[in-house]
């Protein structure tokens, strides 16, 4: 597993490079607009409870490894509503018609961010070999440890200019994240466990195939969230239309 975490470590180097993680931290910017692009995040931030539910978790189980996963999904799964809380408390909870909604949901805006909901659901749907699973959850907390570095300065900021706590958007969110697969051990013990795992050859290709796809798509969803915040404001969050509106009216 060693070759693995390597390779993980390595993506995580090039991950932490992207523009959005300083543009979070950049304290020029009022913290407000620097969170213009979280309504652009709804799609993984919710699904993100079903991926654990009902992709990663597998019960019953007798697999140590698998129990671990499980209990990793337990804790993991429930922080989307940590994201509806912090919506609230931002004051993005505007009301919108639910055909606007559905536009937005599955508009141009949020396309990578959903294609990379749907690329985690097929590779951990497709993998009945907890170790690959293990790879999968491995990939997915180093970017959530290194957004959520970021994330922490912003909250920070987020915090002394409007008084109010935020969970998800925030350095409490970082504090519950291990940056391991969360199965009831310290992060050490973790490490040492998962450096000692002896994979086969087969198994070492599938993970290494497997972390750069995941990172591959991470990437591209952090590049969509930056698209959105260069053309959105915090005052406009949300798109005045659609491209999918624009081109149904044209249609007419």
């Amino acid at each position: 597993m060693k070759e693995v975490l390597d390779l993980i470590q390595k993506r995580k180097e090039e991950f932490a490079k992207l523009r959005l993680f300083e543009y979070l931290k950049d304290e020029s910017i009022d913290p407000l607009e620097r969170v213009a692009w979280a309504p652009c995040f709804a799609p993984f931030a919710m699904n993100f409870k079903d991926l654990n539910a009902y992709a990663l978790r597998q019960e019953p189980t007798t697999d140590p490894i698998q129990e671990m996963i499980n209990t990793h999904t337990y804790e993991d799964g429930q922080h989307w509503a940590w994201y509806l809380t912090d919506i609230e408390r931002l004051n993005i909870d505007l009301s919108m018609r639910f055909t606007e909604t559905l536009r937005f949901l599955w508009g141009d805006e949020t396309k990578r961010t959903r294609h990379l909901c749907y690329d985690l659901f097929a590779l951990s749907l497709s993998q009945t070999d907890p170790l690959l699973k293990l790879a999968i959850i491995e990939s997915i907390e180093v970017t959530g440890t290194v957004a959520l570095s970021a994330l922490a300065k912003l909250g920070n900021d987020l915090e002394q200019l409007t008084k109010k706590h935020y969970r998800y958007l925030s350095a409490y969110h970082l504090g519950v994240e291990t940056g391991h697969v969360q199965g009831g051990q310290s992060y050490e013990d973790t490490d040492n466990f998962l450096k000692n795992i002896q994979l086969t050859e087969q198994q070492t290709s599938k993970a290494l195939e497997i972390v750069n796809r995941v990172f591959d798509s991470f990437t591209d969803c952090v590049k969509e969230l930056m698209d959105y915040a260069d053309n959105h404001s915090f005052a406009q969050p949300f798109p005045k239309i659609h491209k999918s509106e624009a081109l149904l009216q044209t249609t007419i």
